[in-house]
């Protein structure tokens, strides 16, 4: 994203000047004693006071049937044959239990799970923590295991991109084997002066998203930043250097969690997601977290979060042992701002309240979620402007479904990519509430159906073209496709380019939202797209779309994706889902052509192509918890061909049987700007938007009293305090 100015709290942080912090890694010394990995003295006589009045028997109930469980019950009990049963399963002679739930206990859940605790990670705790207890042919099989993954591992070097999660699956159980094995091995030495350069770089990634997101999406921030934490606790507690306290993006990272939580439990989808809900996953992440940060809004969502995925599974149980401090004290989520912009993603989330739901009651919480950012890779889905809505249910939804494809985009049969529901519609613009251009001569690189959208970037130049994804921040020495360190971040600033943020501000009363997403598109069909979104606490949406294409003829389509059938009627269209329901009106253009594609065995159609998905995919898996991919589509085009468009789209979110009484017009419409004016609940809204530059106004008023107005200007990000 472009350099731009940010507000918030009246201080001003010019992003561009905002150097990467430096991480020194080299200054590590492993500690000779035992246990090292989490576990100092310190925390070790911690652990000894908080169970001091336990029997074997609650802590063997409190750590979880699980290796580190056993594990670390060892550690706190010193019985030797629970320590033992840890050492079974490593070497083979115990088995694992599975999850509780159906779909994590499926291929792609067991898959899930040895990703985020790998089996060498494992191990390495296990040798750690009871080393005392193993034989000599114990100690040699566990050793000779570790270093075999370990060297595998390092040696694919095409892993080790900070970038991606495929860095971190590695890094985390590599760096618990070397910390276990030095001393004891001579190879660590060797891995760990590998690890250290790849974990500096890894670092200075993070620190683009100080705000706590990752630039893949939420899922595949359990695949890195949580990875990263396991390793830096471990580095701190063997080497005595903490290097999490002064990570904006680690420290930033519970209110990542907590504002993708949806009211219903359900988590932010976007990018590649099959697992979009708050689980177990987020549990221990919170509870590694406030072992350095002490966070109060983690600790009430720890001990509030009412989502049963959220408590913590058998084999997951040790964290809380570990980790969880009841003496850290809690604030409550109403105490945070309603909205908060994740800087380096683009992405904006936010809500009417932070009411979840409940046992036998629904919240009345509106959520919503935008985003206007670049592309930084694999996972990345080319949903510039896309925005989410939920109230009471799924009303404008990210659709589609992550069928696991991956593969498929350089198998010398160029026909498969276009059979594929996951490379033509759910990482495509189609599946994404925002705007197609349809050219229909424009080349979708990859062999990909032509749905009207953004530039393909994974591979910009042909079917079999080189991987164009930023790889390394500045490690120098990844061998990429085309070359050796060609696509380090830092030498190649502006190449991935998609969308900025131009405007943020948020009050007790309205936020307010302005991205360009003009470069996310080819400049052969678009010289054009702004959209710029208030949402009326707690229930309206205005969005405008100012679009102008190189050619009248391209079909400018705007979308809005449903569960349900959605009911379209002359420029309304109502959209509903669970106890939820969307109306729309379309205010301009004054003459649409308002339509809905969907339906069974239409879910996913891409420019005429129907494509399966899920248990009908070419690798097909059942949906997971949580998984909604769509079935219809709303269609807003002009009725006649212009170059340049304006869209204004209102929507109203309320119960599913409420009827939407809201009226809106247009006052003025001219060259440089519009005004809209809504009635809704007694109260009328005046809303002017800029055409060619950020300057506005917004105003509320009753009768002939203004309860508040606002100036809104481009260039500066504000929050006020109040909210």
């Amino acid at each position: 994203m472009k350099v731009i100015k940010f507000l918030f709290s009246l201080i001003f942080i010019l992003m561009g000047e905002a150097s990467v912090a430096q991480y020194d890694f080299s200054k590590f010394t492993i500690n000779e004693e035992r246990p090292r990995i989490w576990i100092d003295k310190d925390k070790k006589a911690w652990l000894k006071q908080k169970f001091e009045r336990s029997s074997t028997d609650d802590v063997f109930r409190a750590t979880g049937k699980s290796v580190v469980g056993y594990s670390l019950a060892y550690v706190i009990t010193g019985n030797e044959e629970i320590g033992q049963k840890a050492i079974d399963i490593i070497l083979g002679s115990r088995e694992e239990k599975g999850s509780r739930f159906y779909d994590k206990d499926t291929k792609e859940g067991r898959s899930k799970a040895r990703s985020i605790q790998a089996p060498l990670a494992d191990l390495a705790i296990c040798y750690d923590y009871c080393l005392d207890l193993l034989t000599p042919e114990e100690k040699k099989a566990m050793e000779e295991a570790m270093l075999a993954d370990m060297k595998k591992r390092i040696d694919f070097r095409r892993s080790w991109r900070s970038f991606h999660n495929s860095l971190y699956a590695s890094a985390w159980p590599v760096t618990a084997a070397t910390i276990a094995l030095m001393g004891e091995v001579d190879f660590a030495k060797k891995a760990w002066d590998f690890l250290l350069p790849e974990l500096e770089d890894a670092m200075k990634t993070f620190e683009l998203f100080p705000d706590g997101e990752w630039c893949e999406g939420f899922d595949y921030n359990r695949h890195s930043t949580y990875h990263m934490l396991r390793i830096l606790l471990a580095i701190k507690s063997a080497s005595g250097i903490d290097l999490i306290s002064s990570s904006e993006h680690m420290k930033n990272t519970g209110k990542y969690i907590l504002y993708s939580t949806k009211p219903n439990g359900l988590a932010l989808p976007g990018d590649d997601n099959d697992w979009p809900y708050i689980g177990d996953w987020e549990h221990v992440a919170l509870l590694m977290l406030n072992e350095i940060f002490k966070d109060p809004y983690n600790q009430y969502y720890i001990n509030n979060c009412p989502f049963e995925r959220f408590k913590l599974e058998d084999q997951s149980r040790y964290a809380a042992a570990l980790w969880y401090d009841p003496n850290i004290k809690e604030r409550p989520l109403s105490d945070l701002p309603l909205s908060r912009l994740f800087k380096g993603k683009g992405l904006l989330i936010g809500r009417s309240s932070w009411e979840f739901d409940h046992a036998g009651k629904t919240s009345q919480a509106t959520w919503f979620s935008y985003h206007c950012g670049d592309y930084w890779g694999d996972h990345v889905h080319n949903d510039i402007n896309h925005i989410e809505i939920y109230h009471k249910g799924s009303l404008a939804l990210d659709a589609g479904r992550y069928d696991d494809d991956w593969g498929i985009e350089v198998d010398q049969d160029s026909s498969k990519i276009r059979q594929s529901q996951f490379f033509n519609y759910y990482r495509r613009t189609i599946a994404h509430n925002t705007l197609l251009v349809k050219d229909p001569n424009e080349y979708i690189s990859q062999n990909l159906i032509n749905d009207g959208g953004q530039k393909n970037l994974l591979r910009p130049t042909g079917y079999l073209s080189y991987r164009n994804v930023p790889e390394d921040y500045e490690q120098g020495n990844f061998p990429s496709e085309e070359g050796l360190a060609l696509y380090d971040y830092i030498n190649n600033l502006g190449r991935w380019e998609t969308g900025d943020v131009k405007a943020f501000e948020a009050t007790n009363d309205f936020i307010y939202i302005a991205g360009d997403g003009t470069t996310a598109y080819s400049q052969n069909k678009l010289d054009k797209y702004v959209r710029k979104i208030f949402f009326l606490q707690p229930d309206v949406f205005v969005i405008f779309d100012h679009v102008v294409s190189t050619n009248p003829d391209f079909k400018k389509t705007l979308l809005f994706h449903s569960i349900e059938e959605p009911i379209i009627k002359g420029n309304k269209f109502e959209i509903k889902h669970n106890q939820g329901k969307l109306t729309g009106i379309t205010v301009l253009p004054k003459k649409t052509d308002i339509s809905k594609v969907g339906g069974e065995g239409l879910e996913c159609m891409v420019d005429g192509v129907s494509l399966p998905f899920g248990m009908n995919a070419q690798h097909p898996s059942a949906l997971h918890y949580g998984e909604e991919a769509g079935a219809w589509r709303i269609e807003v085009s002009p009725a006649k061909a212009k170059k340049e468009d304006v869209f204004v789209n209102v929507l109203k979110v309320g119960d599913r049987s409420a009827n939407a009484k809201l009226k809106a017009r247009i006052i003025s419409n001219d060259k440089d700007s519009l005004v809209v004016k809504l009635v809704h609940l007694g109260s009328s809204y005046t809303i002017q938007y800029g055409k060619n530059s950020g300057a506005g106004h917004i105003q509320c008023q009753k009768g002939n009293k203004i309860l508040w107005k606002h100036q809104i200007s481009e260039g500066h990000w504000l929050i006020s305090p109040k909210n």
